[in-house]
């Protein structure tokens, strides 16, 4: 008997036990969701190899978002170019990629974390010698959407909305139609970054020893990314510093055949 009511007291004191581990389980799975990877909405532009690729699945720009916010769900989505800008002040994405801080605009931008070198490039055959952006006026020029504000204060002069020479000028959204355009036109001159237009020139069977390539621009153009909170932003400071630090920038780079004359990171 006296066995017994041990064994029963035994029992009692495993079941009051039962209860408080079950609160606990479920107190650990409540903080589990909790834990959950917050979920960001990112904007980048429509696909330009190699900085974006495959709807936004790869590419040098959607690989340095995703590696420096390591602790985000992001969800790409994709829209011109021209409208990036003004993604994040209009909440259609609480992140934006590949921008330029021109105004405070309410947005809380990051460190640069992309560089494009920009060139005007000729067919050798037509012989043009172009050493300064004035002499772009007497010829055809293909450029990027909104390209004339952002190659410095000569090129937007010459061909901003109103200018003479704006009749000359024409911008694509879309830069493997940009890049199309300018091989079927020998006289044309186009305006573009150099991994951009060999990525799609050698895709359409042209060589590089066909082109000259004249430097008319800063060595290089640096984009930023805009956030809707400045935590975000500033957690992706730190995880594009790490990725300088360990050499993972520069090994992206090499994984995209990007050859730069200097990255962010030195």
């Amino acid at each position: 008997m006296s066995r017994g009511r041990v064994g029963s007291q035994g029992s009692r004191k495993f079941r009051r036990r039962c209860i408080p581990l079950a609160l606990l389980a479920a107190s650990l799975s409540a903080l589990d969701a909790c834990a959950t990877e917050p979920e960001l909405t990112v904007a980048i532009q429509p696909d330009i190899p190699p900085y974006v690729m495959e709807n936004a699945g790869r590419g040098l720009e959607v690989e340095i978002v995703r590696r420096a916010l390591a602790g985000y769900t992001l969800h790409f989505i994709q829209m011109p170019y021209g409208e990036l800008q003004t993604a994040v002040p209009k909440k259609r994405a609480k992140v934006a990629v590949a921008v330029q801080h021109f105004s405070d605009d309410g947005v809380f931008y990051s460190n640069d974390f992309m560089t494009f070198e920009n060139y005007a490039i000729t067919r050798k055959p037509a012989r043009l010698t172009i050493d300064r952006v004035a002499e772009l006026a007497n010829h055809k020029v293909l450029a990027w959407q909104d390209a004339y504000l952002e190659l410095g204060p000569a090129f937007e002069r010459l061909f901003s909305p109103g200018s003479a020479q704006r009749k000359n000028y024409v911008e694509y959204g879309d830069q493997r139609e940009q890049v199309r355009v300018f091989w079927a036109a020998p006289a044309d001159v186009i305006v573009i970054d150099r991994s951009i237009f060999r990525y799609y020139s050698v895709k359409a069977g042209h060589s590089m020893s066909e082109v000259a390539f004249h430097s008319l621009f800063p060595p290089v153009t640096s984009f930023k990314i805009g956030f809707e909170e400045p935590a975000v932003r500033d957690a992706f400071n730190r995880g594009l510093a790490k990725l300088c630090k360990t050499g993972e920038y520069a090994k992206l780079l090499e994984q995209y055949h990007i050859e730069l004359q200097r990255s962010i990171c030195n």
